[in-house]
């Protein structure tokens, strides 16, 4: 098939030269373009992307993130359930008006348990099911 060429695509040269001399502003004009895709800054690539790839790795993390911050959210919970009206002292000075003396209210329960299932299934669950 093919003369013994079967696989091969059409961009093959086959031994001929069919470069006539415009090969190197072709290549050059390459050259600058991935130049300034090197020259970007952690910002601008990163954070600011518009590359389909760098913004789902970027959900993908920011998924990941909610995950653990839910995960947290559950661990207070989980105390609350387990010890209750038990302290944690490092909590009254992150939430003074839910915990004071570190002792849970039953308003900041309820909005524990509301957040957790807020972010769990919007910013962790469902991103990363899609």
């Amino acid at each position: 098939m093919n003369g013994g060429h079967a696989g091969h695509g059409h961009g093959h040269d086959h031994g001929h030269d069919h470069s006539h001399g415009h090969a190197h502003d072709h290549d050059h004009a390459h050259d600058h373009g991935s130049h300034d895709a090197h020259g970007l800054g952690f910002l601008r690539k990163y954070i600011f992307s518009t590359d389909h790839k760098v913004i789902g790795i970027q959900f993908l993390f920011t998924s990941l993130v909610m995950l653990l911050f839910g995960g947290l959210l559950a661990m207070l919970i989980r105390w609350q359930l387990g010890w209750p009206g038990q302290p944690l002292p490092f909590m009254e000075r992150l939430a003074p008006n839910g915990m004071p003396g570190g002792i849970m209210v039953p308003e900041y329960y309820n909005m524990l348990f509301t957040m957790h299932g807020s972010v769990m299934i919007f910013f962790a669950i469902i991103p990363l099911l899609v």
